[in-house]
């Protein structure tokens, strides 16, 4: 369940749930819940997206049997205090005026808004100052009913340790859940018209975003898709726009840009921030590197390049045990396997410059 489930007169519950899991549960204190791992040298922790919410823990493995029990509890257990609420209501509200004083993480927010304009994909995560007043016990605890169903609920464990010792541990806390399912299916956001949009701020830079639909998480184009944007703007210092917006040119601090999947679409974006009389040359080379890109061929040493840097950040990104078990479980959520860093390999190394055959293309 993410925030894109929400309703219209739902806008940030799916966000402060989240925040709720952890302020108690039927048979948990909120500094119980807190202290459970801690005390272990554990952690629990808890994020939500458009598309999903995931409550996750790291501890030893001697411990892991202590965070079943406590991610069971405050997934299943959770308890709406009245008095929490409303505090969490006002963390929320900081959160929201903190996002705010951030231009560069807000205006993408701003992009989604356009791009998923009428759609509840398009919506902030964190809801609004107005949409969170309106949100009582009674309708978290009815949206929690009709998005959090049992058949939309992966456990995902990584460790050393059998399978069959995982799966009798979580049985015995799911044998008595009630099976739930869900009866509605997720909005598919539609055609949209590009639009220019502009907002004063009182900021000290201009900050900018260029961007559109791209291919979703599920679309074989999405390697090709990826390597393009680690040409044009990924986090290379030798990317297409770095080189030409800051090194060249000196117009910039921070250029570079974005591809965000969804289960059935997608945003792709430029990001830069600079001086306000600086913006319109830098607009100017952004769309410069777009046309060459789009217009002419990649050679196949540059195309080659990209393919080993972006595998060398897969394969490094994988000594971080977090991160891999955080996008196994979205691979599993999507696709129902988790593939490994050979199939992962051939993907990338299967895109090349020119189609073989018209089939093929």
């Amino acid at each position: 369940t993410g925030t894109r489930d929400e309703l219209e007169n739902e806008h940030g519950m799916a966000h402060l749930l989240e925040h709720l899991f952890f302020k108690g549960t039927k048979k948990r204190s909120q500094y119980q819940v807190m202290n459970c791992l801690e005390t272990v040298g554990g952690e629990l922790n808890a994020y939500t997206t458009k598309e999903e919410t995931v409550v996750y823990s790291i501890v030893l493995k001697r411990d892991f049997s202590r965070a079943v029990d406590l991610i069971m509890d405050v997934i299943f257990n959770s308890t709406i205090n009245e008095e929490e609420l409303l505090k969490e209501k006002e963390v929320v509200k900081d959160e929201i005026d903190s996002y705010l004083d951030a231009p560069a993480e807000s205006i993408v927010d701003d992009l989604e808004d356009v791009l998923f304009s009428g759609f509840s994909l398009g919506r902030n995560i964190l809801g609004t100052k107005e949409s969170l007043d309106l949100i009582t016990s009674k309708r978290l605890i009815d949206f929690y009913h009709r998005c959090y169903t049992t058949d939309e609920l992966v456990f995902f464990s990584m460790g050393n340790f059998s399978q069959t010792y995982v799966e009798k541990l979580v049985n015995k806390y799911l044998k008595d859940i009630p099976s739930s399912t869900r009866n509605f299916i997720r909005e598919i956001p539609t055609i949209y018209e590009p639009k220019k949009v502009e907002f004063l701020r009182n900021t000290t830079q201009a900050h900018c975003v260029i961007g559109g639909r791209a291919p979703s998480i599920s679309e074989k184009e999405k390697y090709a898709f990826f390597l393009l944007n680690n040409i044009l703007g990924g986090p290379n210092m030798t990317s297409k726009l770095n080189m030409s917006l800051r090194e060249k040119n000196a117009l910039v601090y921070q250029v570079d840009s974005q591809y965000q999947t969804y289960s059935d679409t997608g945003l792709w974006y430029v990001y830069l921030g600079t001086d306000h009389e600086d913006l319109p040359k830098s607009k100017r080379l952004v769309y410069r590197e777009i046309d060459k890109l789009s217009q002419n061929k990649i050679s196949d040493t540059l195309l080659n390049r990209s393919k080993r840097q972006i595998i060398g950040q897969v394969i490094l990104g994988l000594e971080n045990r977090e991160n891999t078990i955080l996008s196994s479980v979205k691979q599993y959520i999507t696709f129902s396997q988790v593939s490994d860093i050979n199939e992962t390999k051939e993907k990338y190394m299967a895109v090349y410059n020119e189609a073989k055959t018209t089939t093929d293309k």
